[in-house]
């Protein structure tokens, strides 16, 4: 009945037009991250979302009476992607449709919040992608002013006099959603994850690289405008499964920092982690040695590039990749400057167990009396081959051995790796004569480097923002260019 239904649809439904009804435009710190373009015919309600110029929602909602949604399908796409196959669903009665990457889904909730003339109201929100509910609750605060709390997240919505959304802050995550009309889909060009940003002065080449392992390292490199050799910069992944990005769309931290320091004339370096994307090896049996290995690779076949300065080469790890980084450096004295997001400064047991202690503080389903059983039920689990590796490694024994520069950055509200292991490898660098050591933490950042007070244990996904952080990212820009005018 739902595939008969679908199909249906995607038969009958209009193309969005060339100008749609309205626009929902989002911004994180000035910037604009994505796009929700809105059109209704009679009952049916399509939305096509862009987020960070790369990921696409298509969603076609089939809307009941007041407000309420009955029916859906939506289609998952990358610029420059094969779409994901549909996945529709019937959301049953009485609800609205919600996603914290859909914006037009809050005016959705505020209508149906409006039909049922109630100051204070609860809704169910429907999940698009599988069978879920979550509770969102409406507040009416006058005629025109509204707060929306859903998902640990409170917004602050402002309608017309028919109820239309206007615009909508997220005040603790410094997210705006205003409606723009007109703004039309050409106006926000796409962004296809693995390639130059649209308009950039700087260029992405699809590189391979041959490791002495007999593996094949695959990636991009990002090469400034104008005559090099220029300063360049290898990227290191996370711990987990990584591709290049350190994440598929919207959210791509190791993207964001390319295109910023690319655009500050510094060829860039990432790659898919070794048996990962389009990179061969076998990643089930790598470890952090491994892949520290791999980092090396990379940085030899950078220095044999004409478009690099070997004497101007860095090293700029997230996570695991903030481990990986003063690894290298402790044993490669030509390194110009490594620069840690979130590296551990605490032995991996430590890690361990402030991971999981967030994790199950911040699950509501696990009483009080619970906790401590079930943190030591989860250390207990069976590791893999990379995170026994992981978990062996003392990265302050690293960090005693780095000479070159460092910048050490860790976000505030970080729930994976303490806070505290930023002074920690700072102190431990300056005790064995390193004097160039800076440290800066950012507030209301956390792990992901996205606007984030609380360390969401729900991760990525629910939260609203998408683009790493402007400030860190101007901050590892600019330390990166100055140390790379200090070292010629």
């Amino acid at each position: 009945m739902i595939l008969a239904w679908a199909l249906a649809i995607a038969l009958s439904a209009p193309a969005l037009a060339a100008e749609p009804d309205t626009a929902f435009l989002t911004f994180e710190s000035g910037e604009l991250v994505a796009a929700d373009w809105v059109q209704r015919r009679a009952d049916t309600l399509r939305t096509r979302s862009v987020l960070m110029r790369s990921g696409i929602r298509d969603a076609r909602i089939t809307l009941g009476p007041g407000g309420t949604a009955r029916r859906s399908s939506v289609v998952v796409s990358r610029a420059g992607g094969t779409p994901s196959p549909a996945v529709e669903r019937d959301l049953g009665e009485e609800v609205v449709y919600w996603s914290d990457q859909i914006a037009s889904s809050l005016e959705q909730a505020l209508r149906r919040a409006e039909a049922l003339g109630s100051k204070s109201v609860v809704l169910r929100g429907a999940s698009l992608y599988r069978d879920a509910t979550t509770p969102i609750t409406v507040e009416r605060l006058d005629s025109s002013d509204w707060e929306v709390s859903c998902n640990g997240k409170r917004y602050l919505a402002l309608t017309d006099t028919g109820g239309a959304l206007l615009s909508a802050t997220l005040p603790e995550y410094g997210v705006l959603i205003e409606r723009r009309i007109p703004f039309r889909p050409r106006d926000y060009a796409l962004w296809p994850p693995d390639e130059a940003a649209p308009g950039a002065s700087y260029r992405a080449l699809a590189v391979r690289i041959a490791a002495p392992q007999g593996h094949v390292l695959a990636g991009t490199l990002t090469v400034p405008s104008g005559r090099g050799p220029f300063p360049a910069a290898v990227l290191i992944t996370g711990l987990s499964a990584n591709n290049r990005n350190n994440g598929d769309p919207p959210w791509m931290p190791l993207r964001d920092l390319a295109d910023a320091l690319s655009r500050h004339g510094i060829v860039v370096l990432r790659v898919d982690d070794r048996g990962v994307g389009e990179s061969s090896g076998d990643r089930a049996s790598s470890t952090t040695f491994d892949e520290a290995e791999d980092v090396r690779t990379e940085l030899a076949w950078l220095r044999a590039r004409a478009e690099t300065d070997r004497r101007r080469l860095f090293l700029v790890g997230y996570s695991e990749g903030g481990l990986i980084a003063p690894m290298v450096a402790a044993g490669d004295s030509a390194i110009a400057g490594i620069v840690t997001l979130a590296g551990p400064g605490v032995p991996g047991p430590e890690v361990a167990r402030y991971q999981i202690t967030a994790a199950v503080r911040g699950d509501s389903s696990i009483t009080l009396a619970q906790r401590e059983a079930e943190i030591e039920r989860q250390l207990a689990d069976t590791l893999t081959a990379r995170e026994k590796s992981y978990l062996s490694i003392d990265p302050l024994a690293f960090a005693a051995r780095v000479r070159c520069p460092a910048l050490i950055l860790q976000g505030g509200s970080d729930r994976h790796v303490p806070v505290r292991s930023a002074e920690r490898l700072a102190s431990v660098m300056r005790a064995h004569g390193n004097g160039d050591v800076t440290v800066r933490i950012f507030p209301g950042i956390s792990h992901t480097f996205l606007p984030d007070p609380v360390g969401l244990s729900s991760g990525w996904a629910g939260l609203p923002g998408f683009m790493t952080s402007p400030q860190v990212l101007q901050a590892v820009t600019d330390w990166v260019s100055k140390r790379a005018k200090t070292t010629r």
